[in-house]
C-alpha cells in the first residue's frame, strides 16, 4: 500500500458537536434534467408531489419559475418552488412488507461479495459529515446491517477514525447485540476514506468487497425501511472566517446562502470552498444550490496567493503521489493524456511543492509559465 500521511490541522476551526436544522427554506430548487415538467406556474404542490420526472417536492407551496442556478455538478436550470410553510403532504397509502434479499440487491451490489464495509471516514480536513451520519443514525444503520448479515453470508465492517471518540463509545456499547459486525478504528490519514486505499489498508480484495458511505447507506435505509427518498443532507460548515462552526441538516435544493444568513457570521472577503480544502472547489455563494454531491462548506479568510516559481526538480511531488504519477511531467501533453484518468485530484502534489506550483491547472488544460 502507498504510504499515506496525516495532514496538519488547525484544531481551532474544527466543528463542534452542535447540530442545527434548516428544513424550512423560503424557496426550494429542483434541477430540470429533461425540460419536462409535471406542473404549471403558480400550481400548488404538496410534499411528495411529482413535480418533475422521478423528482418529488420536499416542501409544500407554489411553483414559481425556471431559474439558472449553480451547483457542484454544473450551472443548470432549476424549478423554483415557494414554501407556504404549511407542510401539507400527499397522502401515503403504501405499507412495506418484510425486507427481502432482492430489495437489498437493487440498492447494493452484493452479488459474489464476501464483505460489506460501512465507510464513516471523512477524507478532507475539517469535514466531519460522514462521521455525523454515523453519530446521529447509528441505530438505523445497525438495524439494516444486521438484516443484511442475516440475508447474506458476508462479513460486515464499520470503519471510523480513532479521533471519533463519541462514535466509538456508542458503537462499543451497541455492537454486543450484533456479533456479525466488526468495528475497525483507523488512523486519521488523508485519502484513507477513498475506497481503494481503505480496502488496501484493511487487506480486503476489491472484487470481494462492497464499500458504502454512511451517508449513502442512510439513504438506502430510508428507501428500504421507510419507503421514502432522502430529502435532506448533513453538511459540515467550518473555516477560519465563519462562526459558529457546526453540522447543519439542510433540505436538498435549498439555496446555500439562506443557510449561512440564518445561522452564521462571515468575515469580509471570505472565500467559500465546497467539499474540502485539498480537492474541493471555490464557489460563489449567492446562487449555489445544495445538492446530493455537497458534503461541506469551508469559509476561509482570503490570503494573497504565493507566486508560483519554476520547478526545481526536487521530486517531492512524485514521492508523495498516492497513485505514483510524476506531476513534474504533467506540463507535457503526451504524459498528461497518459495519466489524467489515473489522477485522483487529491492535491498532495501542490500541497508539498516548495515553489507553490498548482499542478491541477494542467488537468484543466491550463499551463504554467
Amino acid at each position: 500500500m502507498q504510504k499515506l500521511i496525516e495532514l496538519q490541522k488547525d484544531e481551532n476551526i474544527l466543528v463542534s458537536s452542535k447540530i442545527e436544522q434548516y428544513l424550512k427554506p423560503d424557496f426550494l430548487y429542483l434541477p430540470v434534467k429533461e425540460n419536462v415538467l409535471n406542473v404549471h406556474k403558480n400550481e400548488e404542490v404538496l410534499i411528495g408531489s411529482n413535480v418533475l420526472p422521478q423528482s418529488i417536492s420536499p416542501i409544500s407551496g407554489y411553483v414559481r419559475k425556471l431559474v439558472k442556478m449553480d451547483s457542484l455538478v454544473n450551472s443548470e436550470y432549476y424549478l423554483e418552488i415557494e414554501n407556504d410553510f404549511k407542510e401539507k403532504r400527499k397522502k401515503e397509502t403504501f405499507s412495506r412488507a418484510k425486507l427481502k434479499k432482492e430489495d437489498i440487491l437493487k440498492k447494493l451490489n452484493l452479488e459474489n461479495k464476501k464483505n460489506l464495509v460501512l465507510n464513516a471516514l471523512d477524507n478532507e480536513l475539517y469535514v466531519l459529515t460522514e462521521n455525523f451520519y454515523l453519530f446521529l443514525y447509528y441505530e438505523e444503520l445497525l438495524e439494516l446491517l444486521d438484516e443484511i448479515s442475516q440475508l447474506f453470508d458476508i462479513t460486515i465492517y464499520i470503519c471510523l477514525k480513532a479521533s471519533s471518540s463519541e462514535n466509538i463509545n456508542k458503537l462499543m456499547s451497541a455492537l454486543g447485540m450484533y456479533p456479525t459486525i466488526i468495528l475497525k478504528v483507523l488512523p486519521d490519514y488523508y485519502l484513507l476514506a477513498k475506497n481503494k486505499f481503505l480496502l488496501s489498508y484493511l487487506e480486503l480484495k476489491e472484487e470481494e468487497t462492497q464499500v458504502v458511505s454512511a451517508s449513502l447507506f442512510y439513504g438506502i435505509y430510508n428507501e428500504l425501511k421507510k419507503n421514502k427518498p432522502t430529502t435532506t443532507k448533513l453538511i459540515t460548515i467550518s473555516g477560519n472566517a465563519i462562526k459558529p462552526r457546526m453540522i447543519v441538516e439542510v433540505k436538498i435544493g435549498t439555496r446555500l446562502k439562506e443557510v449561512i444568513d440564518e445561522y452564521f457570521e462571515v468575515n469580509e472577503n471570505a472565500v467559500f470552498i465546497a467539499n474540502g480544502l485539498m480537492s474541493g472547489k471555490e464557489i460563489k455563494l449567492d446562487n449555489f444550490i445544495v445538492t446530493e454531491e455537497l458534503n461541506s462548506l469551508l469559509v476561509m479568510n482570503s490570503v494573497e496567493a504565493k507566486p508560483e516559481g519554476k520547478c526545481i526538480n526536487c521530486g517531492l511531488c512524485s514521492d508523495i503521489c498516492p497513485v505514483k504519477i510524476k506531476p513534474v511531467f504533467l506540463h507535457d501533453p503526451k504524459y498528461l493524456n497518459h495519466v489524467k484518468d489515473k489522477c485522483i485530484n487529491c492535491g498532495l502534489c501542490s500541497y508539498i511543492c516548495p515553489v507553490y506550483i498548482k499542478f491541477n491547472r494542467y488537468l484543466k488544460g491550463e499551463h504554467h509559465e
